[in-house]
């Protein structure tokens, strides 16, 4: 059930995301151009590239919630909150002294690439950044919303964000002139930050009292102390860096092999390859909580084989789909600026596939053992993938990052987890009564 509302969440999200993507695409190339486009698609993916904001800690979080009787008044739930707060203020903190360092450097021209010459485009960046920080220890409210079994709230919260943005982009469009062409990108940087005070709140009413109690403990570090949560973080971390490296890196390698139309024909089709998977994500995040309670209560009994079987099928249909209209459908969304060539698109297919493949398997190994198990292969998977897409990228264009990461995914992902998966059954599943009220072949007397 939990599944399904957040899929029907995401797809209602989806459906605006898209709009609202398309149409803020089109205002940005219609009126600005291809390089402010380009820049802004980089600009706006810097907080993925830096996701790990909570060091992985956050997990502990989502299995604490997902298993308690009584969220808002449980001790040990509360005094996690605190802990992992703490982190994500340390790492605010940092990153704020980072991004003063590029600035003053002169780092930020060189991380944007061609792009990274437009006029005040460095600056840009550094504010975008700030902005960023800001809103990263309000983050809490994600891991306590999935770890209750509401990635539907979640989804359905966040859907404002790209109508927020797109209110943003036609402003300063509109009103600042080409000055203020490369600031476009804070938009999405601003509604982001609203969209977690907003889910903030939510949860601080939601769960009152307990992040009432967090944000009053948060710096009594005497008298409060924290607990150890980077037994579990540690390894999550891994994940979370994972992403990025894999994901995200891509338009920044491409930047530097690549002319700018070549990043902005990557971002045009990802503005549509990368909803879908956030459709994906959406049905994989939600059974990270559902895996957990089912095992909680002894009910697991089933593997996540058939669940990705259908998450891969799906989405490989879908991606089918948006292939066969992609001539209207890319006209439309770059208003006529921009082709995007068949490999590039079965390539993106590809990748999405096999993420869509991965995310139960994943999902159904979240717990301690599992989380440390996923350390290695993601590590191997980013690196691969990074490797890959350095030599790929030259040769091939834009389908050089999107074919490193589709092969990397399925060699050090896909099949890791379904064998682990195959090989630790006895932990994970719950043998169905009917076959635990059966007499041990083995064991029967001759």
């Amino acid at each position: 059930m939990t599944v399904t509302l957040s899929v029907v969440a995401r797809g209602c999200s989806l459906a605006i995301a898209l709009v609202c993507g398309v149409l803020t695409a089109r205002v940005i190339l219609g009126d600005a151009g291809v390089e402010y486009y380009a820049l802004y698609t980089l600009i706006t993916a810097l907080p993925s590239l830096i996701s790990f904001s909570d060091l992985g800690a956050g997990a502990v979080v989502v299995n604490a919630t997902a298993t308690s009787d009584d969220v808002r008044h449980d001790g040990d739930v509360r005094i996690l909150v605190t802990s992992v707060g703490r982190i994500m203020l340390c790492f605010a903190a940092v990153g704020l002294l980072v991004d003063v360092g590029l600035l003053v450097s002169g780092a930020w021209g060189s991380i944007l690439g061609d792009a990274g010459r437009i006029p005040g485009a460095p600056e840009c960046a550094f504010l975008a950044l700030c902005i960023f920080c800001a809103y990263i220890p309000l983050g809490i409210w994600q891991r306590i919303l999935l770890g209750l079994g509401k990635n539907h709230v979640i989804i359905l919260v966040q859907l404002f964000q790209g109508p927020i943005n797109l209110a943003l982009v036609w402003c300063v469009v509109s009103f600042a002139g080409r000055p203020g062409y490369p600031f476009v990108a804070l938009s999405s940087m601003v509604a982001a930050l609203l969209i977690a005070v907003a889910g903030f709140t939510l949860v601080w009413r939601r769960t009152s009292p307990l992040l009432r109690f967090t944000v009053r403990d948060v710096f009594r570090f005497r008298s409060v102390p924290g607990v150890r949560v980077m037994d579990v973080g540690w390894p999550m971390l891994a994940q979370l860096l994972a992403t990025p490296l894999s994901m995200t890196m891509q338009r920044y390698i491409l930047a530097q092999y690549a002319p700018v139309n070549e990043v902005a024909v990557y971002a045009a089709a990802g503005q549509v390859f990368f909803a879908l998977s956030g459709l994906v994500s959406a049905g994989g995040m939600a059974l990270w909580p559902a895996f957990a309670r089912a095992r909680h209560r002894g009910e697991a009994v089933r593997g996540p084989y058939g669940l990705a079987l259908v998450f891969a099928t799906v989405t490989a249909v879908i991606c089918a789909v948006i292939i066969v209209v992609s001539p209207w459908l890319f006209s439309f969304i770059t208003n006529g600026r921009l082709t995007i060539p068949l490999p590039v698109l079965l390539w993106f297919s590809a990748m999405i596939v096999a993420q869509a493949a991965l995310y139960p398997l994943g999902m159904f190994i979240m717990d301690r053992p599992g989380i440390r198990f996923q350390v290695a292969p993601v590590l191997l998977m980013a690196a691969s993938t990074v490797v890959l897409a350095l030599v790929l990228t030259p040769l091939w264009g834009v389908t050089g990052p999107l074919a490193a990461n589709t092969t990397a995914v399925v060699v050090f992902q896909v099949v890791p987890f379904a064998l682990y998966i195959h090989r630790h059954r006895d932990r994970l599943l719950v043998r169905p009564a009917a076959e635990r009220d059966q007499p041990d072949p083995v064991k029967e007397p001759r």
